[in-house]
């Protein structure tokens, strides 16, 4: 009897664990590698190209985010040129309430406090959608489980 309890708690764990690595899928509905096109000044815009992004959602509440892209200023009546692919990551804690997930990045030394990121999670899918910090775009991303990645 022991033993099947035993086993019904980790098939338990197993199924309502958040933990593992979350893919993203679309960038405001657009499948990656997916392109934001943000007004600055004076007809120039803000390239943004998102190539690929992972979340990782580890023990203990922590997360580590990395991303892949391409970020250019692009002249009024110029064109994009090819550069160079970017890529950063974030980490911080994240915490858990019914289908909210809320991830915390830790503060960068030297840097300003980064907002915290309030997401859905349903399944094997998290819905994050946030204001940009700098033009108050809004940007949603669809991730969803897979479990090649770390």
């Amino acid at each position: 009897m022991q033993v099947i309890v035993s086993l019904a708690l980790i098939v338990l764990h197993a199924v309502t664990s958040v933990e593992g690595s979350y893919v993203a899928r679309t960038m405001n509905g657009r499948a990656l590698p997916a392109e934001l096109r943000i007004p600055v000044t004076q007809g120039d815009v803000r390239l943004f190209r998102l190539e690929q992004g992972v979340l990782r959602l580890g023990e203990g509440g922590r997360f580590t985010l990395y991303f892949r892209y391409y970020h250019q200023l692009v002249r009024r009546g110029g064109r994009p040129v090819n550069t160079p692919v970017l890529s950063d990551s974030e980490s911080g804690t994240y915490s858990l309430a019914g289908g909210q997930l809320l991830l915390t990045p830790a503060k960068k030394k030297g840097e300003r406090s980064r907002p915290a990121i309030s997401a859905n999670i349903s399944g094997e899918e998290i819905r994050a959608s946030y204001l940009l910090e700098d033009t108050r775009e809004r940007v949603t991303l669809v991730l969803r489980r897979d479990p090649r990645f770390w």
